[in-house]
């Protein structure tokens, strides 16, 4: 998905909106509600993941942690749009300096990097979360449940 350009006049935190970001509620049934907390894009987001972790998630207790990764994809995203112009930028002596948004914005992708290492959203983090295994039993039981 493209990210649109922000909108120059009004507030920051409002001017980026992904564009036609509805989810796909058929496809993420099985997903609890997403939280109020979250924009537009981390909605989504919230489904796209709990669709990926299928059953090897605890509504009960990941929610948490995906409503995390969730509102950290969000901020990243604000991040990236205040960064458009580049990670330089002027200094109060007229000197280039690094933007303030770069430090924030490597803060806020390593602890999405750990999130999804938890989160089970890389191949190996799947293995060594139990993704693919969960899924393959899945499709064993279903095999099964045929004869």
């Amino acid at each position: 998905m493209q990210r649109p350009k922000a909108n120059p006049v009004g507030h920051p935190k409002g001017s980026v909106k992904p564009a036609n970001v509805v989810p796909n509620l058929v496809e993420h049934a099985g997903a609890p509600d997403a939280p109020e907390s979250l924009g537009d894009f981390g909605s989504v987001l919230w489904y796209d993941v709990w669709a990926a972790g299928g059953v090897a998630y605890n509504v009960k207790t990941d929610c948490y942690v995906i409503e995390r990764y969730c509102s950290l994809s969000e901020r990243r995203m604000e991040l990236l749009d205040a960064l458009s112009g580049g990670f330089v930028t002027i200094g109060s002596q007229g000197q280039e300096v690094a933007h303030p948004a770069a430090r924030l914005l490597s803060d806020v992708e390593k602890m999405m990097v750990a999130l999804e290492d938890r989160l089970g959203l890389s191949p190996e983090a799947r293995l060594r979360v139990g993704i693919s295994a969960m899924e393959h039993k899945s499709k064993l039981d279903a095999f099964m449940d045929d004869d």
